[in-house]
C-alpha cells in the first residue's frame, strides 16, 4: 500500500508496517481498491497498481485512542472494532483460552483488530475472575480460536494498549 514516488508513504512492505501510515495513505490516496481489483499477493512486487477508478471504500478521518484501558473500552463500544499493534511472539503458539504471559516485549510487530473483551475465571481455588481483550487475527480461522485470540486485560501485556486506532470510513461503493 504505497505510492513509490511519494516519500514516506511506504513502510517494509510484507515485512510490516504501522495502521497509522496505512491511514494515512489511504487518506491520500483517496481509498482502498477491492480485493478482487488488488488481491493481496503475500510478496513484494515494487510498483503499486493502484488504480483511483477503482476505489471502493474511503475513509473520512482516524484518531489514536487513549492508553488508558477504560477509553479503549468504552471506544471500542462506541465505535466498533480498533487497529491494535501487539507483539506477536506469544500468538504464534496460541491455540486457545486467554493468553496471560507474565513477560512479554512491547516491541511491536503485528497488526490485528481489536473486536471486544471479557472476563474468565482463572484459577478455580481462588474463584478469581481476569479480565481480557478479544483480537481477531489475520491467520485464518485454523489458528487460535477460530481466528481469534484471547489476551489479559489490565497491564498492557505484549504492548496490545500501546498504538491503538479508529477509523471513520467515508463511503463504499459495494
Amino acid at each position: 500500500m504505497c505510492d513509490p514516488e511519494e516519500k514516506g508513504s511506504c513502510d517494509s512492505g510484507c515485512n510490516g508496517g504501522l495502521m497509522n501510515s496505512a491511514f494515512e495513505y489511504t487518506l491520500k490516496a483517496g481509498g482502498l481498491m477491492p480485493e478482487e481489483d488488488y488481491p493481496y499477493s503475500g510478496s513484494d512486487h515494487g510498483a503499486c497498481k493502484f488504480d483511483k477508478n477503482k476505489v471502493a471504500a474511503k475513509v473520512a478521518n482516524f484518531s489514536v485512542v487513549s492508553l488508558d484501558e477504560d477509553q479503549i473500552a468504552a471506544n471500542l463500544v462506541k465505535n466498533g472494532p480498533l487497529a491494535v499493534a501487539i507483539n506477536a511472539v506469544f500468538m504464534q503458539t496460541y491455540i486457545g483460552g486467554v493468553s496471560c504471559p507474565y513477560i512479554c516485549s512491547k516491541h511491536l510487530d503485528h497488526g490485528v483488530l481489536l473486536v471486544g473483551y471479557g472476563s474468565a475465571g482463572y484459577a478455580p481455588i481462588r474463584m478469581k475472575e481476569k479480565p481480557y481483550w478479544i483480537i481477531k487475527n489475520s491467520w485464518g480461522e485454523k489458528w487460535g480460536e477460530k481466528g481469534y485470540y484471547k489476551i489479559c486485560r489490565g497491564r498492557n501485556i505484549c504492548g496490545v494498549d500501546s498504538m491503538v486506532s479508529t477509523v471513520a470510513a467515508a463511503s463504499t461503493s459495494q
